[in-house]
């Protein structure tokens, strides 16, 4: 009896082996009812995986999250598991999948490389033209690249999405989109709260929101007033740097040496300026004026790693109806 249940035993593994294999191709194909239940299944593992292995900031999770599921980095690589040597399906999830995909993760997340403004861009007949010279008078921040974003907008309506879809959007884009009584009665339902208890909700994350809009603003304006000083500094130097050079033909030292001094000091206070805009760069860079998933867990009174998911789909959703324009960058 004991050899014909160890035997049943090993063909159930392998059915179930096989089924999983089957169902992870199907995941690796683009399947989006697979991927979906995929999600829904391992989207808790995936979402806390860098705040329980390594300690990262819970803020960093939904980063992850989004890292490991765009280009299919994850399910290009589970489409390997075979189920070696009875390896359970989330050991290797999270100790060959996830640990490596972490890694690499972090070594994408470096310092954007700086460069002088002051670099020649091409030489004219009078003078040299520098990176400073082509560039704006103020700081443009454009919402699709890696800068930290000074505008927000919400994308046009979406008629092709379910009502709980578009809530989805509208719940991401609160600052923008006020809900309708109908998304308030529908985000009550959903989350199992009373009218009143979803308005009071509503409520306090607005005004959070808000008050990051207010700050977010309140940067801007010193970003674009810090770069507006570095411009007239940086052509202030550029005139130095002619004067002591003409100087220099003449032979006048004492006046050489106070420009060079001069040029020096002005030189030491741009190094200033410029590193203060980084600050203001990289402290921009941490504010999202959409919502942000916790909190939008909590008006659904769901887990954030479910909302991760959801809005994933959706961004693949909104890639397929409408061809990969700008909208779904901005979800």
């Amino acid at each position: 009896m004991s050899n014909l249940a160890s035997q049943e035993g090993v063909l159930f593994v392998r059915q179930d082996y096989s089924d999983l294999r089957e169902f992870l191709s199907a995941c690796a194909a683009g399947d989006p009812t697979a991927r979906l239940q995929f999600q829904e299944k391992y989207g808790e593992d995936i979402y806390n995986f860098p705040v329980k292995i390594y300690g990262s900031p819970i803020e960093e999770a939904g980063d992850f999250y989004l890292y490991v599921f765009e280009r299919d980095r994850i399910f290009s690589r589970l489409k390997t598991f075979e189920g070696r040597k009875g390896i359970q399906f989330r050991t290797f999830l999270s100790h060959y999948v996830l640990k490596h995909l972490f890694l690499e993760w972090r070594r994408t997340r470096k310092e954007v490389e700086t460069i002088s403004l002051q670099t020649p861009i091409r030489n004219t007949d009078d003078d040299t033209v520098t990176l400073e010279d082509i560039l704006p008078g103020s700081v443009v921040l454009d919402p699709a690249s890696s800068e930290p974003t000074c505008t927000h907008a919400m994308p046009a309506p979406l008629q092709f999405l379910v009502p709980e879809e578009r809530l989805y959007l509208k719940l991401l884009f609160l600052l923008e989109t006020p809900l309708s009584p109908e998304d308030v009665c529908l985000l009550a339902r959903l989350s199992g709260r009373t009218v009143e208890e979803t308005r009071a909700l509503l409520t306090d994350i607005h005004g959070q929101l808000r008050r990051k809009d207010e700050k977010v603003a309140q940067l801007c304006d010193e970003l674009d007033s810090v770069w507006g000083w570095i411009v007239l500094r940086q052509n202030e130097l550029h005139t130095m740097q002619k004067q002591i050079a003409l100087l220099s033909t003449m032979e006048t030292v004492v006046d050489s040496t106070s420009l060079l001094a001069q040029r020096d000091a002005l030189e030491n206070a741009l190094a200033k300026r410029i590193r203060q805009r980084e600050r203001l760069v990289e402290e921009l860079r941490t504010y999202k004026l959409t919502t942000s998933y916790k909190d939008i867990a909590r008006l659904l009174n769901t887990t954030a790693a479910k909302v991760y998911s959801r809005i994933f789909s959706l961004r693949e959703q909104l890639a397929r109806e409408m061809g990969g324009r700008r909208v779904v960058a901005e979800v």
